[in-house]
């Protein structure tokens, strides 16, 4: 691989919308936002969930010693901040998923491009794949077996990722079930879901999607810069299986 081919590699890892250094491009103006990495979201969706599950315990406490009485003021006011935590955690689940989806399409092709020694991405692919993939896109991302990806890796390592990929990928599976199943407005077919984003799918008064899928795609997704930044450290030293001479 040459440096020219490397130093483009590492630019594409760095671009916007990649894991660690994820930016969103405004559809108005274009203009970059703040930077969020994956590990700040992943840690704010379980902060997210922690307020809500204490809201919730709020409620029960409150409702067993105002059993009986005129005034329900307080459970009342924690009912509605019970409301107000539900939102924000559903926000914060949508935002994750909205970047953990994407690092993972676009991180899986600039690391199967690098182990297949293939060109780097040009700087208008890499711009597309910033955006929210559809779930076929991430199906296909997530259907690459992590033996072919992790190739500098020892067996065990990627024993390891392998499992977590196909577990992932089953999860997937099940969460676009359940969207065929919720109607209003939602398609059925598999080609029209497959074309879909999992955030258009969203409504208001079901359970959101990703739950159960979140948390294991933020750990996924988050790997890839690493995991270039490792083969491109081995490939430099010789230290790939297919370098060192038996």
């Amino acid at each position: 691989m040459t440096g020219r081919t490397r130093n483009a590699l590492l630019a594409a890892v760095s671009a916007p919308g990649f894991s660690r250094n994820l930016r969103r491009n405004s559809s108005a103006d274009r203009r970059c936002e703040p930077e969020v990495t994956l590990q700040d979201l992943r840690h704010e969706y379980e902060s997210a969930i922690a307020l809500t599950n204490r809201s919730y315990r709020l409620q029960e406490n409150a409702a067993v010693y105002t059993q009986g009485r005129a005034l329900t003021h307080h459970p009342d006011a924690l009912h509605r901040l019970g409301r107000l935590a539900d939102r924000y955690e559903r926000g914060v689940g949508w935002l994750g998923w909205r970047y953990a989806s994407t690092a993972a399409v676009l991180g899986t092709s600039i690391l199967d491009r690098v182990v297949g020694g293939r060109p780097a991405l040009t700087a208008a692919a890499v711009t597309e794949l910033c955006e929210e993939p559809a779930r076929g896109q991430l199906r296909d991302a997530l259907s690459i077996p992590c033996t072919d990806l992790l190739i500098a890796r020892e067996p065990a390592f990627r024993d390891r990722h392998e499992e977590d990929r196909r577990e992932l990928l089953r999860a997937l599976e099940g969460v676009i079930e359940c969207a065929a199943e919720l109607g209003d407005g939602v398609p059925t077919e598999a080609a029209a879901l497959g074309a879909g984003r999992l955030t258009e799918f969203d409504r208001l008064g079901t359970d959101p999607l990703y739950e159960g899928v979140l948390e294991r795609l933020l750990r996924y997704s988050d790997q890839f810069p690493n995991e270039i930044s490792w083969y491109l450290k081995q490939s430099r030293a010789g230290a790939l299986p297919d370098q060192i001479r038996t």
